[in-house]
């Protein structure tokens, strides 16, 4: 069944593919919220972390994916029907329009793929990654294994950019 909806979601991918969204550039100062999107519940908590430590007052969200759903900030290929399309609660996260929309992961499997496409954000900013050229719109290459210097850095260059 898995190989069902992977399908169906690379097909949504496609479908979604050519379409361009029109974003508000906001300035610094108008940032309010970060959504972050992360492949475990490691690297979502230490990057909500490092947020909130270099950027004090912002409301941050995030969920992360797993092979298997394990709690609420979690989704997984559970959360898709056979069709691809997303269940309540993570629809939910993806219609939420986020200010800055940061992404952890450097490799995305179709269901990461399509809820970064699909999420409204006047900023996705992560890491270099083949894909991600076409989701992002600011990425940095990744130095090294540690995730919370590479944030450090990816939003210090994104706050000399806006």
């Amino acid at each position: 069944m898995k190989w069902i909806k992977k399908f169906f979601v690379g097909l949504k991918i496609q479908k979604n593919k050519d379409q361009k969204y029109e974003k508000s550039k906001k300035s610094i100062e108008e940032i309010k919220s970060i959504h972050i999107l992360a492949n475990s519940y490691e690297n979502l908590a230490k990057a909500e972390q490092c947020v909130a430590t270099h950027w004090p007052g912002i409301t941050i969200s995030g969920m992360y994916y797993h092979e298997s759903k394990e709690d609420s900030k979690g989704f997984s290929i559970q959360n898709f029907s056979l069709f691809g399309k997303p269940d309540e609660a993570l629809q939910d996260f993806i219609d939420r329009h986020a200010d800055i929309l940061m992404v952890t992961t450097t490799t995305f499997d179709p269901f990461m793929h399509l809820v970064v496409q699909r999420k409204p954000a006047d900023y996705k900013i992560g890491f270099r990654s083949e894909i991600g050229g076409e989701l992002l719109d600011l990425m940095l290459e990744k130095d090294g294994n540690n995730l919370s210097p590479n944030i450090e850095n990816l939003l210090k260059y994104l706050k000399k950019i806006i």
